[in-house]
Parts: structure tokens; sequence; C-alpha cells
């Protein structure tokens, strides 16, 4: 070990190349890894939550009894390991991994990793809704962060290799390689740098080799025999416009209510385990009152109904021929657990048609296994059904994480898209039906639409769901769906479901970066006391002059004669003046400044400034004292100043 910590990074290879080695183990660590706590998921869910339900068609009171127990006592064992040995494997994970990017240089706690695996296996298997891609990203961004410091590895590399984890947890969970990729510059670093690609890459193709070989998907898709047709006539599109707009402010309300329920249940229930009981059995109560099958079921939901009511067993794969290995359990809860079940059975249903097999079905014996055929008289019992799913799923993955939960949002996220989409569809059939599609393409349409409005990761979003569900005619209604959703979304709340947690905490991180190092900077540290200015008469040649003869400015001040701040002239409001036909002989600073500029004070911190420098998309900003008729200009505010002393301030801090 001691030749592996020194002499190998230092003598051997360059830091570069063995950071890409370190990045392809934790990849096929992570891969195993996924494997494992799927395993585990399924090995505590059966002794739990199905054991319980086993038992529905025989003793419902006590089934129901079980199954309202079974997550407090869950949620009890999860929040006591959580704040015993490491407080941050509570909640959904990712942000955690955000803020040690950003501001710990990618060093998590190696304790992380198996608390965090533990704690959501324990916490799904029984019953918590919340989904297993955030506890396995945090994973195999805990083992990056590990391989980085065990070689004593710069904090680039380190970071790297906290993404390729992050990126190698998609990876493994959604046999989606692509999107772990693109989740993990988009959502995790905050940038599409280049030279971060590689490591990233690596760690992403070697967890989903491993996935194919012994994962629960295999080398299918994780929703498989999507087999509709996804009309792209400019007739079909307003309904996917509407569908868009609806699911960012689904997106929003998920967020909004996920932190509130915890904020409320922080204040009602201090102590933890206190919350942990009631919150869980709350939960199980829940999930025990909506524990219905669906009206509409595929041929494969059937047959595992029937199998279930008879007591059927089936052999594990490679079992010796008449051993018997497990029971056929029936479907579980729609609301408790990861919901892929109902994920699986929105994204399927379709509507009956007249002739079984119309022009243009896909005549495959295992895919019309998959499919839900709704009569068209039976659409209202199917949308009674998934309605309440749609209200309550939100409902119950913050009632989870607020009782001290472990587990992600993803899946809650695609739950939430799926049933939306699918309670649309029908909607549109009953309403519109010309202009509508079955109810299973708006389902994965929405499905992404969420996803992207909860996360504002468009290209994520697009790609698993893309990559979940191995059809590429989805690529056009769900880019403009999902681009619509994540632009209502951040229009509503500019933060995502993850950077909401770091606000709520009062962590200012954007895009990889810790803004809460510029907090305790004044706007007056920063600003330059020494600029020009232009008089109101001021022409064309005298305003090039100016800016010629001080090139670091952006934006001239343009005062009047009693000295007040008129406007500012930025560049382009010159290149339009000097691209029309109007003689600059004839144009004055009057006539093209911007008038009434948003300016600073003085005493504003420079995260404040650059909220501002957003608002108006400008790289310089007016510093002024006093307030109306007494206002007076004291300065200007550059852009790249504050950017340059951020900079100095992450490196003062090393």
């Amino acid at each position: 070990m001691y030749f592996l910590r020194v002499q190998l990074p230092r003598k051997a290879i360059s830091a570069g190349w063995l950071t890409i080695f370190l990045a392809g183990v934790i990849g096929l660590g992570t891969g195993y890894g996924a494997a494992l706590f799927t395993a585990m998921i399924h090995w505590i869910r059966d002794l739990t939550i199905n054991a319980a339900n086993d038992q529905a068609a025989a003793n419902p009171w006590l089934a129901g009894a079980a199954i309202t127990v079974i997550p407090a006592i869950g949620l009890v064992i999860v929040s006591w390991m959580c704040d015993k040995y490491a407080p941050e494997a509570a909640g959904h994970g990712i942000p955690e991994v955000i803020t040690a990017l950003a501001r710990n240089d990618g060093r998590i706690r190696p304790q992380v990793a198996v608390i965090k695996s533990l704690s959501s296996a324990l916490c799904i298997g029984t019953g918590g809704s919340v989904g297993r891609e955030g506890p396995i990203v945090q994973v195999g961004s805990a083992l990056g962060s590990t391989a980085g410091q065990l070689f004593h590895l710069s904090a680039r590399d380190v970071k790297l290799l906290v993404a390729a984890g992050g990126a190698a947890g998609i990876s493994a969970t959604f046999n989606a390689p692509l999107a772990g990729v693109i989740f993990s510059s988009e959502i995790l670093l905050g940038s599409f740098a280049i030279e971060s690609m590689t490591p990233v890459v690596v760690a992403s193709v070697l967890a989903d080799v491993v996935q194919k070989q012994i994962g629960e998907y295999g080398s299918e898709p994780a929703f498989r025999h999507i087999d509709f047709s996804f009309p792209t006539a400019l007739s079909y599109l307003p309904p996917y416009l509407i569908l868009g707009l609806v699911a960012g402010v689904m997106a929003v309300s998920f967020t909004k209510l996920l932190y509130a329920v915890e904020a409320v249940s922080l204040r009602w229930f201090p102590s933890w385990w206190k919350r942990a009981l009631v919150l869980g059995v709350t939960v199980g109560l829940i999930g025990a009152l909506t524990n219905v099958l669906p009206p509409n079921r595929s041929d494969e939901t059937q047959a595992r109904v029937a199998a279930a009511a008879n007591g059927d067993h089936v052999p594990a794969e490679g079992a010796a021929e008449g051993e018997e290995i497990h029971r056929v359990h029936p479907i579980p809860p729609p609301l408790l657990g990861s919901g892929y079940e109902v994920i699986d059975h929105s994204l399927h249903l379709q509507l009956e048609a007249p002739d079984d097999l119309e022009e243009g079905a896909v005549d495959n014996g295992e895919a019309r296994k998959k499919q839900v055929v709704v009569a068209r008289s039976q659409m209202w019992h199917e949308l009674l059904w998934l309605l309440p799913l749609v209200v309550l799923k939100p409902l119950m993955t913050s009632l989870t994480l607020a009782g001290g939960g472990s587990g992600g949002i993803f899946a809650p996220s695609l739950y939430i898209g799926a049933t939306l989409g699918a309670v649309f569809g029908l909607l549109i059939n009953l309403i519109a039906p010309s202009y509508a599609v079955d109810p299973g393409v708006y389902a994965i349409v929405g499905m992404g639409a969420v996803v992207a409005g909860t996360t504002h990761g468009t290209l994520s979003a697009i790609l698993i769901v893309y990559e979940m569900t191995n059809n590429y005619m989805i690529i056009l209604p769900i880019m403009i769906t999902a681009g619509l959703a994540s632009l209502v979304a951040g229009l509503i709340d500019p933060d995502s479901i993850y950077y909401k947690k770091l606000t709520l905490r009062g962590e200012h991180l954007r895009r990889g970066h810790d803004l809460h190092r510029l907090d305790h900077v004044m706007v007056r540290d920063v600003m330059i006391r020494e600029f020009p200015t232009l008089p109101l008469g001021a022409n064309v040649h005298d305003i090039i002059r100016v800016a010629r003869d001080n090139p670091h400015i952006e934006s001239l001040p343009v005062m009047d004669p009693e000295g007040k701040l008129i406007g500012i002239i930025r560049p382009s409001d010159l290149h339009r003046v000097l691209d029309s036909d109007v003689s600059p002989h004839l144009v004055n600073a009057m006539d093209i400044a911007l008038r009434s500029p948003l300016s600073v004070s003085p005493s504003e911190n420079l995260i404040e400034a650059l909220r501002d420098f957003g608002t108006r998309d400008v790289e310089t900003l007016p510093v002024e004292v006093g307030k109306g008729e007494a206002r007076r200009l004291v300065g200007l505010l550059l852009r790249s100043d504050v950017m340059n002393r951020y900079r100095q301030e992450v490196l003062a801090r090393h």
C-alpha cells in the first residue's frame, strides 16, 4: 500500500494518467456497488413490505397495520444511523456532493459511502418514498474522493474523481452512460470543460459495463418495449407545450413542498426520533390506504397478480430444476419505495384500437405483454387511480426525507412526471381526441419534463429518458417540453431542487463556484473611484475617444451639468449608432444612453452585486450613495474586478 500511495503517482505515471486509471477503478467499483445496493433493497423489501403485502388477501387488517408501521421503523433506524455516524448521508445526497466540489476541494469522508449505502437501502426497502440514484451518486463520489485523497492528488484531480464517481452512479442506476456524463458536467461540476471529460467518460462507461453484466437491467433499457410512434405534425404540438408549462409548475411545487415540509417538521418535532416516528407512520398509513391495484393491467402484471394469489414460487437464474427459490410477491403499494412499477405502468398506457394490430403497430410478443390497453369506457377509472398518485407522491417523498430518510429525488421526479403525463394524456383524449396520442406518450415526455424542471438540467433530462427507453423517436417532443419546463421552473424559482437546499442553509453556490467566499467583501472594497464621465452633449467621436482611452471600462457614465448620473453607454449602444445610417454628428450621449441604470451601494456585498450584474447583463455597474435627488455617483464596479477578487479569495484559502 505504501508503494501505491507514494511511488506510483510520483514516479511511475503522471498525475493525469493516474487520475484516468483511478476513474476506471471507481467506475468498476461503483458499478458493483450499485448492483449490491439494489440487491440489498430487494432483500430488505422482501423481508418487510412484501412480506406484509403477502398477507393482504388473507388478513387485510393485519397487512395494513404492518405496512403502516414498517416505514416508521425504517426511518427511526436510518435517522439514528445517519445522526450518529454520518449526518451528510441523510437526505438526497447530491447537494452534499455539490458542496464538497465547490467548497471542500472534493473532500468527502470515506464513511459516507458505507453509511449512505446501508441507510438508503434500509429506507427504500422499508417503504421510504425515495429513489436510489442519489445514494449511488453520493457513494460513487465518496469513492472518488477517497481515492484522490489516498493518492494525494491535487484538488483539481480529486474533484474530477468525485465527478467521475457521480457519473458512474447515474450510469449504473439507469443503464445510461451518456446521461451520466452530462449529469455530472451539468449538475455537479457546472461545466462542460473538455479537460474534465475523459475521467468522467471512463468511469461512466465502465460502470455501465458492469451493470450490463450483473445489474438489474442487463443489456436492456430500464423501461423496455416502448413501441409508441411519436407524431411530429404541428397539430400535435400544442398539447406538448401545455404539458411543458404544467410540468414546470409541478416541478417547482414539488421543490417548495419538499423544503416546506422539512421546515415545518423540524419546528413541530425537534427530537429526531419523534420526527422519524410520526412522519414514518404517516408515510406508512398513506401507503396502506392507497394500496390499490390499477384498474387496467398489462398481461405481465396480471400474470404476476395471479401467481402471487396462488402462492407460486419461481427459480432464480441458474438454479437447479425444481429448486424453490423465492415466492412471487404481489405488486407493492404504489406510493411506497421508488415506485418503478407505477412508472412502467404509466409509460405503457395506450388506448384500445378498433383493430388489435392497427397499421404501424409492433407485433412483438414481449412488447404486447407490457402494454396496458385502456378501453375508452375505462379512461375515467384509470384517471381516478392515477390522479391521487400525482398529488400524493410529492408529499410522500417530502415526508420521508423530512423524517430523516436517506434517498434520492430523481426517481420521485420520474414518477411524478410519468403519472402527470399519463393523467394529462387521458384528459387530452377525453377533451380533444383529434389532437391526442396514447397516454403513454405523454407519460414519457412528462417524465423528462418534470426532471428538467426540478434539476434545471435540461440536457440530462432529455438524455436520461432517451437512454431509459431506448426510443429515439422521443427526442423532438421531449426537447420542447423539457426545455419549456426548465424555463418555467427557472422563472418561478432560480434554484433547482439541489441548490434550493444549499440556499436555505445560507450557502451561495452556483455552477460549481462557492459564492459564499464573497459575502464578506463589500462593493467599496472592489469599486474603482477614478473613472471617466461623459457630458450630455458629447458626440459619437468624443465617446469613441474616451472608450479607447479606458478599454477596461465597458460602460461609460453620462452626467448632467449638476453632476448627477443620467445613464450609461454600453458598447452595444454605440455599435447600434455606428451600424445605422444616421450621421454620428447628429447623435450625442443623451440620445443613446441607457437611462436610469441599475446601480449598487458601496455597502452591498459582492454576492448581491453579482445578482445585479445578471439582472441587466452588463459588465459595469454604477456605485451611488444617497437617495432620490441627493444621489451621487462615487464609483464604478466592474464584473472583471469582482471575478478577480473571487479568484483571490479562492487562492487565499489555500
